[in-house]
């Protein structure tokens, strides 16, 4: 007779389907998108010379795609489908809480905001990386991009056009980011954050407009973290880009302190004007962290 521990431990093939595609889309979660590129960041100039200045550039692509998702998810309002592909009570129960997770289908639908944080994040980081050959770049975008897009409607959280619409947004937006911050040969984040701030000043509008609590946080943390970004690269973008890599200890810390932030921010234990200042300060941590290792 099999062991109840064993039980816990396997799921159905339809289930495991499911499951794998909701391990997929974590990828284009936003506290995933946000780790990677911290560590990248941080860590990333050890081993690409480029690193930096290119994770500093997606972090603002990765702001200004949260921002024009909110606005026009707000301004649309259209429900997510009213279905689910498994009931994750059915699952074993640390799969079914993850899997429950992930297929959360609060908020709007249109445009898909994880297709959008994919093209403008994968595909910012194919198109800038200096690593690799180029075509090997940007197959592995186009890869992530198609399968966290497909992750969304096996999940049932969006309908088709809502992905191929954030894969079209996004991929204007990098087009609009990359322009933004290109200056010559050098990048200019700073130039891509206050942009990133004015459309999140735009979404923050529609949703207090639309008298909508959950977009309002959203739109503020996303001004907060422009700001904040913005205000750092403009002081210090030469010292940073010259910051040698970040030790592992001291990344774990950073990452602890701004998540930290973050988190109390999207938690709603913060008020608007808290979660602005404590988005700024999170990002200003991360963008600032290099600066420790001088010391």
């Amino acid at each position: 007779m099999m062991t109840p521990p064993l039980q816990t431990l396997l799921v159905s093939g339809g289930d495991l389907l499911v499951v794998l595609f909701a391990l997929i889309t974590l990828a284009g979660d936003a506290w995933f998108v946000l780790v990677g590129l911290a560590m990248l960041y941080w860590v990333g100039p050890r081993y690409i010379e480029d690193a930096r200045p290119v994770a500093a550039v997606c972090i603002g692509l990765a702001t200004l795609g949260l921002a024009a998702v909110l606005a026009i998810k707000t301004a649309t309002g259209i429900p997510r489908p009213a279905m689910t592909p498994v009931d994750p009570t059915g699952l074993p129960s640390l799969i079914g809480s993850f899997v429950g997770g992930e297929i959360e289908s609060d908020g709007f639908t249109f445009p898909s905001g994880h297709a959008t944080a994919a093209t403008v994040v994968y595909g910012g980081l194919g198109l800038l990386l200096s690593v690799g050959r180029r075509r090997t770049r940007y197959l592995i975008a186009g890869g992530c991009i198609a399968l966290i897009s497909l992750s969304r409607v096996v999940l049932q959280v969006h309908y088709p056009r809502d992905v191929l619409a954030g894969i079209g947004l996004g991929a204007v937006l990098v087009a609009i980011g990359i322009t933004v911050a290109r200056d010559g040969d050098r990048l200019r984040p700073e130039r891509l954050f206050a942009v990133s701030g004015i459309v999140a000043v735009i979404g923050f509008g529609v949703a207090v407009d639309a008298g909508h609590p959950r977009e309002i946080l959203q739109g503020a943390i996303g001004i907060g973290t422009a700001i904040g970004a913005a205000a750092v690269w403009y002081r210090l973008g030469d010292q940073l880009v010259a910051a040698p890599p970040v030790s592992i200890p001291l990344a774990a810390v950073g990452l602890a302190v701004a998540g930290g932030l973050w988190l109390g921010a999207y938690v709603g234990v913060l008020p608007i004007l808290g979660a602005m200042a404590a988005s700024a300060v999170a990002v200003g941590i991360i963008l600032m962290l290099p600066l420790a290792e001088q010391r």
